[in-house]
């Protein structure tokens, strides 16, 4: 994890370090750092240089420092493409539409090489999120971090950590668009109870490393929420 820093260049070296850890996959978009007050304990080092590195991590789009001091890593793609493509989705709705496409062609890939290149660690993780996810559904309860952890973190199993970083980007720009929100789409019970199963569909073809089936799931995932949200936007 975190390393101790020396005392030279400190705030630079704590820059260096994050992008080391962005790039080994160690830190993936949406995982919340610890506070700057626990960072600082961890790397061994004060707080003003750690609150530089952080401000300039910032301006370069790795994190986001939310209100209360959360400090969010970011995808590395998202600040380049995001906004660009939600002013095309405000103009023209159905482009949430071809951005479904392209998730399904991401989402494909990813659980096909999932299957076939996952580590044991990466399906005990995955496995993890399921828990969780049939959790939520027992419990009736939208959990957004939940849901784009089960995603990025196949994507983290093909090993390929630009994916990772285009899959969250993808998944975010869906859902911040405003134009439908996931709590629309879960609010239905039926809704919440057939992602879970497709969710758990996915993983076990993942586990069984059956390539093709997990593919195949992925995209029958996909088609459900993009025909289910015409019908949203329909009805709307």
């Amino acid at each position: 994890m975190f390393k101790k820093i020396s005392a030279r260049k400190i705030s630079d070296e704590i820059i260096e370090q994050f992008k080391e850890m962005l790039n080994k996959g160690e830190l993936k978009p949406g995982d919340e750092l610890p506070s700057e007050r626990d960072l600082a304990e961890m790397i061994g080092v004060s707080r003003p240089p750690l609150r530089e590195a952080l401000n300039a991590l910032q301006t370069m789009g790795f994190i986001e420092i939310r209100p209360r001091s959360k400090i969010v890593v970011r995808s590395i793609v998202e600040k380049f493409i995001g906004d660009p493509v939600s002013i095309l989705i405000a103009q023209d709705i159905e482009k949430i539409f071809e951005l479904l496409e392209i998730r399904r062609a991401m989402e494909s890939w990813v659980a096909y090489n999932a299957a076939k290149r996952a580590s044991k660690e990466d399906i005990e993780k995955i496995g993890k999120i399921i828990e969780k996810d049939q959790e939520n559904l027992r419990l009736k309860k939208d959990d957004a971090k939940t849901d784009a952890d089960f995603h990025v973190s196949i994507a983290q199993a093909t090993g390929n950590t630009i994916f990772s970083h285009l899959m969250a980007s993808c998944y975010h720009i869906l859902w911040n668009t405003q134009i439908v929100s996931r709590e629309t789409l879960f609010k239905k019970e039926a809704n919440r109870e057939r992602i879970a199963a497709q969710h758990l569909n996915i993983f076990e073809a993942i586990r069984a490393r059956d390539a093709d089936r997990a593919a195949r799931e992925a995209r029958r995932h996909i088609d459900f929420v993009a025909e289910e949200l015409r019908r949203l936007l329909s009805v709307g």
